[in-house]
């Protein structure tokens, strides 16, 4: 079996991590791994395809016609592609094109299906016995689809423990595997955030590791173009998800009391048949969520669930500390590449005390017992191996304990809260509905949009590599072009070869910060390229100071605008500014993403960041 210390062997990089390498100085066998909050197999089961005998009185629905079924992949609007440069000079150097806007075009087809799901369950007229709010009713269902997913990823596609059957060679999803679209749209939220995905990947998930890129084409291929309505499933693929996860295919659109999930006490192990929604707002899927044992009486929520998540982590890295690592410290936290096995070795030692050697192996159940079942107890138990034996409360937490002791607040092996990922996520959807850009008939005609989204989105990580230290915002084009290659994960991974490293997506950056960013951003890209970063109803009148670019000629370069004396502006660089002032949108800025670019050529990450 190759553990996860040989996958992280295989790529490397001399990176360091965090900001802990300067404070490094000093420095039987494994037990069953308890149960977590969900009931996972080992070895996912078996299905079988339903019997194609058919009664005259019998209540199943009647078999899908595969002689009618849709294209399994989508095919995007003819030429869409042809305009597109095949190689961008991007850090002083030449590279292919990283996203094509076919790509593009495709991945506005599952947003758009993703923006018609909301709708539905926020709109939804049907019959419930806990009353809710429409935002209410959306927060539920998320819950519930990142359930689903966690079901998904580690029954059917394979997680932790199940390396052996999911072997090292990469593969395909498989028609079968294809899961519904709630599931869909889960999956598309997590590989927005790539370092936190790849890391967790690596650690816990090593199906959706060996499947790498998010399958774009075949996903939007189970979409229907027009009404962006799930194409019907196969009977294979409906049983196949039943049969894997133990969840109905159809998504659960409406959520009453009587839906149930089992979730198992941090303390006993046991499990506990809990709502998802109840009268009182505790159920597993609301705010205020709390659960007493009807084994142990242990009163537990889902902070103690996500102590739970770290203290099976500790045991694992105290038994075996060449193969299980905490998380937050296999991926560089700045530069989005692995570290070296050493350092994450050295920091999960230290954050747990081994240093000292006074940690002993124990189950879960007993270090809870030992060190308490909430956050401020497990992060003041790493405080003492990180700063002494004395927990000295007058110094702050160090930046990258927070990091670490992040990914377990929630329970389950993902280290995001997803479910709020997607809500902030929905934000970025609702802007591609509103400029029109997931009305598929557009793109028919207007290849020059999607192809300028990309052109400018070459043109953005140019930038990146040319602004080290400080932040970049997106607009809401290069936004679009930069989550689809983020999508594209064995692409987007290996730009540390082209600006030195993984940019990773902040979608939590407070909006006065973006503000002063995206101004320096717009001053930076002007000088760099001779063009202004947005439209604001016409073009500026020193626009045409800038060279043209022969290369894409394709574009029209004459603008609507018109200066104060109604001559028609020339834009030199209609690859990078739209000649219509009805583009001007899709310049606004993205006000949900930024990335901070560490500069490569520093010594170490800590300086990089200090200078900032």
């Amino acid at each position: 079996m190759e553990n996860l210390a040989q996958r992280l062997h295989k790529g490397l990089m001399n990176v360091d991590l965090f900001c802990l390498k300067s404070a490094i100085s000093n420095n039987s066998h494994m037990s069953a791994v308890p149960p977590s909050y969900t009931p996972i197999t080992s070895q996912a089961p078996a299905y079988a395809a339903p019997s194609t005998a058919t009664g005259g009185g019998s209540d199943v629905l009647p078999g899908y016609d595969g002689s009618n079924a849709p294209p399994s992949t989508f095919i995007p609007a003819q030429g869409i592609d042809e305009k597109l440069p095949n190689h961008f000079k991007i850090n002083n150097q030449y590279a292919k094109a990283q996203v094509m806007p076919s790509e593009l075009q495709a991945h506005l087809v599952l947003l758009g299906a993703f923006h018609r799901l909301r709708e539905e369950v926020r709109t939804f007229k049907g019959s419930s016995d806990v009353p809710m709010k429409p935002e209410e009713r959306w927060a539920v269902f998320l819950q519930r689809a990142v359930y689903r997913f966690e079901q998904w990823a580690v029954r059917m596609i394979g997680g932790e423990g199940q390396e052996e059957v999911v072997g090292d060679a990469p593969r395909v999803l498989t028609p079968n595997e294809v899961p519904p679209l709630d599931v869909i749209m889960v999956w598309h939220t997590y590989m927005l955030n790539p370092r936190t995905y790849y890391e967790d990947c690596l650690r816990k998930l090593p199906g959706l590791l060996q499947i790498g890129s998010f399958p774009l084409m075949q996903l939007a291929g189970s979409i229907d173009p027009e009404t962006l309505l799930p194409h019907p499933p196969s009977e294979d693929r409906v049983s196949a998800f039943t049969s894997f996860t133990g969840q109905l295919f159809d998504v659960p659109i409406n959520t009453t009391s009587e839906d149930t999930v089992a979730v198992f006490c941090p303390s006993c192990s046991q499990p506990n048949t809990t709502s998802w929604v109840t009268f009182k707002g505790d159920g597993f899927a609301q705010r205020g969520y709390g659960c007493i044992c009807e084994y142990c009486r242990f009163m537990f929520t889902r902070e103690s669930l996500g102590v739970r998540k770290f203290y099976e982590d500790m045991e694992k890295c105290i038994v075996n500390p060449d193969r299980f690592f905490l998380a937050n410290t296999i991926v560089d936290y700045h530069s989005g590449t692995p570290t070296e096995l050493k350092w994450s070795q050295t920091l999960t030692s230290i954050v747990l005390g081994l240093r000292h050697g006074t940690t002993r192996p124990a189950p879960p159940e007993a270090l809870g017992q030992q060190i308490g079942w909430t956050m401020k107890a497990v992060e003041d138990f790493c405080r003492i191996g990180l700063l002494g034996k004395k927990n000295q409360q007058w110094i702050a937490t160090p930046r990258p304990l927070n990091i670490i002791l992040s990914a377990y607040r929630q329970p389950g092996p993902f280290s995001i809260d997803l479910a709020s990922a997607v809500l902030r996520q929905m934000n970025f959807i609702d802007k591609m509905v509103n400029l029109g850009f997931t009305e598929q008939a557009r793109w028919e005609e207007d290849h020059d949009t999607l192809t300028r989204c990309v052109v400018r989105y070459h043109h953005f990580l140019d930038l990146m590599a040319s602004t080290p230290g400080n932040f970049v915002v997106p607009t809401l084009d290069i936004d679009l072009a930069w989550h689809t290659h983020q999508l594209l994960c064995n692409s987007y991974r290996k730009l540390t070869e082209i600006i030195g490293l993984v940019p990773d997506h902040d979608d939590k950056v407070s909006q006065g910060a973006l503000s002063d960013a995206y101004d320096k951003t717009a001053e930076a890209w002007k000088t760099r390229f001779g063009v202004p970063y947005s439209i604001c109803g016409c073009l500026p009148p020193d626009v045409s100071n800038g060279s043209s670019s022969s290369a894409f000629s394709f574009f029209s370069k004459k603008g609507k605008s018109k200066s104060s004396h109604d001559k028609p502006l020339e834009n030199p660089r209609p690859d990078l500014l739209s000649p219509s002032n009805d583009a001007a949108d899709q310049t606004h800025p993205s006000d949900h993403h930024a990335v901070a670019i560490i500069n490569p050529g520093e010594p170490n990450a800590a300086e990089a960041q200090r200078k900032r």
